[in-house]
């Protein structure tokens, strides 16, 4: 069983002294009471990073209506997840277009499936406002697909959010599988991508996740009452409209 990585326990030191200091501030939040043009809203910071790539941040703003993810700058592209509608938007400003996915039928689990997780004991991780992190290994039959640090109980309405999201994805995954190549379709792709989606997030909310491909996301900062413009979680409408399997002005 692999141990915990000296890098991993460092982070999730920073981030506790962090939150011990009191410095755990929104990046691009406003002071002061909300106003009108304002909303209220949970933030979760990461750094992430892919297989050939830097590291870069995502910033997922997340209440009960919406879930927006960017890179923290309001001029970016981002995504915004509709929560009432589960309807997912992609804005990208250059191509100024907007990817409609609307929600599909969850895929279901074949009986012959296997998804498991452990728990890897670990009692030397610093205590994250009150509660202890945990770290979880996730297999999909007999196959180490990635490992996760969470903290359960923290952030509990966000974490929410960010598993509607995967578990939308997953549905238009599904939908679209026959367009994946056969082998790429291994136990933990379907886990990750089709069956269990973000299933670490029934854990808690992650601080660490990492996989042997070289993906990693790390928690640098996360505020649970931040207010931010209520434009940020507007879908322009000027843009072009492109639905994903909609008939007319769509893409099969």
């Amino acid at each position: 069983m692999r141990p915990v990585t000296t890098k991993c326990t460092s982070a999730i030191l920073a981030l506790a002294v962090i939150l011990l200091t009191g410095q755990v501030m929104a990046a691009g939040s406003t002071a002061g009471a909300a106003t009108p043009a304002q909303t209220a809203v949970s933030l979760l910071l990461f750094d992430e990073e892919e297989s050939g790539t830097g590291s870069y941040p995502v910033r997922y703003l997340v209440n009960d209506a919406y879930l927006r993810i960017d890179d923290g700058h309001a001029a970016s592209d981002y995504i915004l997840l509709d929560r009432t509608s589960a309807t997912i938007y992609s804005i990208s400003h250059e191509h100024q277009n907007v990817l409609i996915i609307n929600r599909q039928p969850q895929a279901v689990v074949p009986a012959s499936f296997n998804l498991s997780h452990e728990r890897v004991p670990n009692n030397d991780l610093p205590a994250i406002s009150g509660k202890q992190p945990q770290h979880y290994r996730y297999t999909a039959n007999g196959e180490l697909c990635y490992e996760a640090m969470v903290v359960p109980g923290l952030m509990h309405a966000a974490v929410d959010g960010l598993a509607e999201y995967e578990r939308l994805l997953a549905g238009q995954q599904a939908a679209k599988l026959e367009n994946t190549p056969v082998e790429f379709r291994t136990p933990c792709f379907l886990s990750r991508y089709i069956y269990a989606p973000g299933r670490h997030l029934l854990q808690g909310l992650p601080i660490q996740v990492w996989d042997t491909g070289g993906f990693r996301r790390a928690l640098v900062n996360f505020s649970p009452d931040e207010r931010m413009p209520q434009t940020l979680f507007e879908v322009p409408l000027e843009y072009q409209q492109i639905t994903i399997g909609g008939a007319t002005g769509s893409l099969d």
